[in-house]
């Protein structure tokens, strides 16, 4: 089921900024580490028409697409000479849905019909779609409170977000709202304890 459009504006203005930041701040946009994702000139196209473009035929869902984002948040984060730039964004992008999907989605597609959508030859999609995993080291699972905080996390930056996907925002709040609950718990446990140390 493709996205309700409002999760795709919110990701692409992530993306967008991000992608921005590292073009004006890294001496050159190209040989940031993980060059098999970089493109020999940036694509024309922007991100936001992109990621329309692949929620247009991929036909997948608003949560494929936030664990698409986590997983190259979590790619970046593993390998610290990787930024998102004008260069690799949209490769990464289309390499992420399509593990995404495969993971997550009941219906998902072949390949080849992804590689045509996305612009890339199918033998460099493949080996694209392997490396992403490898790179990962295989680690795609997402948790809920994961899944939960992140869509939280860009909602309040980004955001906001309506329609389907803002039940996540509010199972989030719901899942921060506990959490500190029980560490105020825990706090008091701990002078608790303290008092009845002192006695005696």
């Amino acid at each position: 089921m493709p996205g309700d459009g409002n999760m795709l504006d919110v990701l692409s203005t992530m993306l967008t900024e991000f992608t921005s930041r590292n073009d004006q701040a890294l001496p050159s946009s190209r040989g940031t580490g993980v060059s098999v994702f970089e493109a020999y000139q940036a694509p024309v196209i922007s991100i936001k028409k992109y990621f329309a473009r692949l929620d247009k035929y991929f036909f997948t869902s608003d949560e494929c697409y936030v664990i698409s984002v986590i997983l190259i948040d979590r790619l970046i984060n593993r390998h610290p000479g990787l930024y998102l730039t004008s260069f690799n964004v949209h490769r990464l992008l289309a390499t992420a849905v399509v593990v995404s999907a495969k993971m997550r989605d009941d219906c998902y597609y072949s390949n080849k019909y992804y590689s045509s959508v996305a612009g890339i030859r199918l033998s460099e999609l493949n080996y694209l779609e392997l490396r992403f995993l490898v790179l990962l080291d295989f680690d795609l699972h997402v948790g809920l409170d994961e899944f939960c905080k992140y869509i939280h996390q860009i909602s309040m930056q980004y955001g906001p977000i309506v329609g389907q996907s803002q039940k996540y925002v509010l199972m989030a709040e719901k899942l921060i709202e506990e959490q500190g609950t029980d560490d105020e718990d825990m706090d008091t446990d701990d002078e608790g304890e303290g008092e009845g140390e002192g006695e005696g």
